[in-house]
């Protein structure tokens, strides 16, 4: 275990950044801040509903590379679904344009692109002809505590995946492409570790979300040093929390608004792996309820744990916001925008003059 470990992290030791860009960016930064797709939340789901049933991109590649450059980050972590086409000429034509750009690119994808060797290859095809050089991967949309009612459903979420990640090791290591697994609501950090132990392929890691445990009751500088020997990438992002009457709310904020030790989080992750991307996910929405007061929240776990309650209030609780937690939906369309631009702004300049990226 210990050889595929060194071994993961001597592979990615050589992962350089596929387009690092021009001046521009080298005078940003390190070249190593980028800005994922989900960041535009608002205008994604504009697009959705503009174009629902129409089979286009409902916010087209094109036009987050141009918000990308427009915020002055060195790098973007777009999504399968942005592209039009997959067809080599249109590829091309992004890859161009994210040189123009000054732009390295990540893909993002769905844990489909995990369940079959040849979509892992098509996959993975996509992401070389666009000069990508890792991919971040999701293998639940949904949240743990939302999606499973019961452990039975639980387990066959996890089995499935326990055991058909290990089959994949052999196109992983014939393919040769880091693939980060994000930590999404769903595997604690010790359950993802030991789901990449069982792989034990240097190019499989983890795409390092800094807040979405704590929705799990986890501590985000805890999460962040088990999963940096292993990590691709990342989700950089602050969370704000309040309690209410089941449980609490979570909310993405702008960075440096938070609870979550950003600076801490980002040496813990650089100490393990120098050249990790940094990849802000500001998604600017209403707060998620997290019902852990709930005895359906604890189905997945067997029991309710008093004492990882206890410490998480004290722990994370403690620094509860005394103000009500930002909502956008009574907003109209052009006040949400405003309201990610301010998010995506504020965070971008705090990434560069506070933290240093």
């Amino acid at each position: 275990m210990l050889e595929g470990r060194r071994g993961f992290l001597q592979t990615l030791a050589g992962v350089g950044l596929a387009a690092v860009a021009g001046p521009r960016a080298l005078l940003a930064g390190k070249g190593r801040y980028a800005i994922a797709y989900t960041s535009f939340a608002v205008r994604l789901q504009r697009g959705r509903d503009l174009i629902r049933g129409a089979g286009a991109p409902s916010l087209p590649a094109e036009t987050f590379i141009d918000l990308c450059r427009s915020f002055g980050a060195d790098g973007c972590q777009l999504d399968r679904s942005q592209l039009a086409s997959t067809e080599p000429a249109y590829l091309d034509g992004i890859k161009r344009r994210l040189g123009e750009a000054g732009l390295f690119v990540e893909l993002s994808t769905s844990g489909k692109a995990l369940e079959d060797d040849q979509r892992f290859a098509d996959t993975v095809g996509v992401a070389r002809r666009l000069g990508a050089e890792r991919m971040r991967v999701a293998i639940l949309h949904g949240r743990r505590y939302e999606d499973f009612k019961t452990m039975a459903s639980w387990r066959e979420f996890a089995d499935h995946w326990r055991g058909l990640l290990p089959q994949r090791r052999r196109v992983l290591d014939r393919e040769r492409m880091p693939v980060g697994i994000e930590n999404h609501k769903d595997w604690r950090a010790d359950e993802l570790v030991e789901l990449l132990r069982s792989v034990d392929s240097p190019y499989l890691g983890a795409c390092v979300d800094f807040g979405n445990n704590l929705a799990l009751l986890e501590d985000p500088l805890e999460v962040a040093t088990k999963l940096a020997p292993f990590a691709v990438t990342t989700h950089l992002k602050d969370m704000a929390v309040r309690p209410y009457e089941g449980g609490f709310e979570l909310s993405e904020v702008a960075l440096g608004t938070g609870i979550c030790p950003l600076a801490k989080m980002i040496d813990v992750l650089r100490a393990a792996r120098p050249d990790v991307p940094l990849c802000l996910e500001m998604i600017t929405r209403d707060p998620l309820k997290v019902p852990f007061l709930d005895e359906a929240y604890w189905a997945t776990y067997g029991k309710r744990d008093d004492a990882r309650i206890a410490r998480f209030r004290a722990e994370a609780l403690s620094k509860a916001s005394k103000e009500p937690l930002p909502r956008v939906s009574d907003k109209a369309y052009e006040a949400k925008v405003a309201a990610e631009d301010d998010n995506v702004r504020r965070s971008t300049e705090f990434a560069r003059k506070t933290l240093h990226l």
